[in-house]
């Protein structure tokens, strides 16, 4: 396959963006404790959650096979937000976590090396690639020549778009891999759904409109992958 320009238009939403929204929010916030309004000490225990907006906007801008410093930020603020609302018993928390920590990292090494997907491929405009591990996100894909993707929730959820993208050769394949948590995908009318995905104690739903006729001819989406404690939906 011939490698695209992968050059993108610069994203705005960066973690120096996000600091110093938090710093006018936080300047805000005092004021209107100083007039009263508000109590300022119960809104700043949600301060960790800048962090966590900090690790989702490095997430982006490095794309999904980025580098780990936006995990670790979603991470820590995730973690730290937990010990704060656990009336602070770091010692409680911190085993478990960094069980489930080791957990991810281990599934997600073995997801890449078990996807292989070709450099050429994955830096390509025309493969979908996401990944959201407590968090979200949203693709839309206006392609005319989508060569499939891989989608990749853990304890988080997906939006794809793709009801005005046309498939390459006249056929596509998404692997998915959700665990405790779910995803949409949404195809243009006429698309051809092959489910050859495996759930357990989940489900891929194939709500999109099937009419009459043969399916010959018609542009084919190949969903793989394994789902797993959670749900994928493909719609019209």
């Amino acid at each position: 396959m011939n490698p695209l320009d992968d050059t993108k238009t610069p994203s705005s939403f960066s973690p120096k963006l996000v600091l110093g929204i938090a710093i006018i929010a936080a300047g805000l916030v005092l004021t209107l404790d100083n007039l009263n309004l508000i109590e300022a000490h119960t809104i700043f225990k949600l301060w960790p959650l800048v962090l966590v907006a900090m690790g989702v906007a490095k997430i982006r801008q490095d794309g999904s096979g980025g580098g780990m410093g936006g995990w670790f930020l979603v991470a820590g603020g995730a973690f730290l937000l937990l010990v704060t609302f656990a009336h602070g018993h770091l010692s409680d928390a911190l085993g478990p976590m960094l069980v489930v920590g080791l957990g991810i990292l281990i599934v997600t090494k073995a997801l890449k090396q078990h996807r292989g997907v070709p450099p050429e491929l994955a830096h390509s405009e025309n493969f979908l690639q996401g990944t959201a591990i407590f968090g979200a996100f949203k693709r839309r894909m206006l392609t005319q020549t989508f060569k499939g993707g891989e989608l990749t929730a853990i304890f988080g959820g997906y939006e794809v778009d793709l009801r005005q993208a046309a498939v390459e050769n006249g056929m596509a394949r998404i692997d998915v891999f959700v665990l405790f948590g779910g995803g949409e995908i949404r195809v243009p009318d006429g698309w051809e759904i092959v489910n050859r995905a495996t759930a357990m104690f989940g489900a891929l739903n194939d709500s999109t409109h099937h009419g009459p006729g043969s399916t010959e001819g018609r542009p084919r989406l190949v969903v793989t992958g394994l789902i797993l404690f959670g749900g994928t939906e493909v719609k019209s």
